[in-house]
C-alpha cells in the first residue's frame, strides 16, 4: 500500500510519485518530491537542515546551498496558503518545518483519514 497525503488543495501520492493541485499533476523533479515528502511526514516537527540533506542525498555530498534552492523551488511551486503564509516555514538556525495539517489517506481502508499533524 502507498502513502497518500492530502494538505490544502495538494494530494501527494508517494508510490505513484506524484504531487497532484485540485487533481491536475504538478510535475517536481525526482529530489524535490523526495523533499515534499520528508517535510510531509514529519507531522509538523522542524527538520534540521543536515537531517533533510542525509535524507534527500543519503549518496552524495550535497549542501545547504543545495537544500535551500530546493525548499525556494518548493515554496514557488506550492505557493501560499490560503491565510497567506508559507507551507514551509525556516526556523532560524535550526531548519525547516511543514506548516499545515496533513492528512494521511489510507487507500486500502476505503479512503480513511488520520491526520498527522
Amino acid at each position: 500500500m502507498g502513502h497518500l497525503y492530502k494538505f490544502d488543495v495538494f494530494r501527494v501520492d508517494v508510490a505513484e510519485r506524484r504531487l497532484l493541485r485540485d487533481g491536475k499533476v504538478i510535475q517536481l523533479a525526482p529530489k524535490a518530491f523526495d523533499a515534499l515528502v520528508v517535510l510531509v511526514e514529519s507531522g509538523g516537527r522542524v527538520l534540521e537542515r543536515g537531517e533533510m540533506i542525509r535524507r534527500i542525498w543519503p549518496d552524495s555530498d550535497a549542501g545547504e546551498a543545495n537544500l535551500a534552492v530546493m525548499i525556494s523551488s518548493l515554496r514557488k511551486l506550492l505557493g501560499e496558503r490560503p491565510d497567506g503564509g508559507l507551507y514551509i516555514e525556516t526556523v532560524p538556525k535550526q531548519g525547516y518545518r511543514f506548516a499545515v495539517s496533513v492528512t494521511q489517506l489510507i487507500a486500502e481502508a476505503g479512503e480513511a483519514e488520520a491526520v498527522i499533524k
